[in-house]
């Protein structure tokens, strides 16, 4: 049983790269771009970690459709690749341990922004963005807090109960839970932090959106594997083996993200 569970590091550190990054941009282009667009606005710049809407002087519905469309996006990111991942067959072990990641490191920004929001002020839940121009700022961050740590904890439950499904709840398979969850919380952090450096906004954007997001945002790796309680091994427990595509998708699109999206892009 434990050789059926081997899993090649490398290759598990280029899928969270890629997961990572995908959630990270379906947030900002996919979610907040396109809302801008859609509203009739243009994007003024596109950055890693940001994307600068121009929402000034705009109707304040507007302002808060563009601000809740990344998080949105994210809860949508999440429900498509839970889809993808139970008809994903057990012969493409590294296809399900990608879209269970996506899956997991989507919802963990979705509800990790209202506690984000409700406890600093600040974010696209914040009076910058959707509350902006709302009365009782303070009832409604006690209860972005508050809501946003109940969602957040649920989505940690749910998502190590999809992760025990694929490596097993015996000893041996919390030890690859474990292993694959806090590779990924590492990868992703880190290499936010990296492209991060490379902004010109300055170190507001690299603490507020790029650790805060990656390092803050799926915290649920590092601590929810501790959520899996011990039960039998699964009958088809997952392995991952080398896999020299995805390394290479990985690189090519870190390369791509830090060179281009790293300095951020104007219009």
């Amino acid at each position: 049983m434990t050789d059926a569970r081997r899993i090649d590091l490398p290759t598990v550190i280029a899928i969270a790269a890629i997961a990572g990054l995908a959630a990270n941009q379906l947030h900002e282009a996919g979610g907040h771009g396109a809302a801008c667009l859609a509203s009739g606005r243009h994007v003024q710049a596109w950055g890693a970690f940001y994307l600068d809407c121009d929402t000034h002087g705009a109707p304040l519905p507007v302002v808060r459709l563009v601000a809740a469309a990344g998080s949105m996006m994210n809860l949508l990111t999440a429900i498509v690749a839970a889809a993808l991942a139970r008809v994903t067959p057990a012969s493409m072990p590294r296809a399900r341990f990608f879209w269970w990641l996506l899956f997991a490191v989507s919802g963990f920004d979705w509800a990790g922004y209202y506690l984000f929001s409700g406890v600093s002020g600040i974010g696209d839940w914040g009076q910058g963005g959707v509350f902006a121009g709302v009365r009782g700022w303070t009832m409604w961050r006690l209860l972005l807090a508050g809501g946003g740590g109940l969602l957040y904890w649920a989505w940690a439950i749910v998502a190590m109960r999809r992760l025990a499904k694929l490596t097993g709840a015996d000893q041996t398979g919390r030890k690859v839970a474990r292993k694959l969850a806090w590779t990924s919380y590492f990868t992703i952090g880190c290499i936010a932090f990296a492209i991060g450096l490379m902004n010109p906004v300055g170190l507001f954007i690299l603490l507020a959106s790029a650790v805060a997001s990656s390092f803050g945002g799926p915290s649920g790796l590092l601590w929810g594997p501790n959520l899996i309680r011990e039960g039998a091994p699964t009958v088809d427990p997952l392995a991952i083996a080398r896999g020299w595509g995805w390394i290479v998708v990985a690189v090519a699109v870190v390369l791509a993200e830090g060179l281009i999206l790293g300095p951020t892009l104007h219009f």
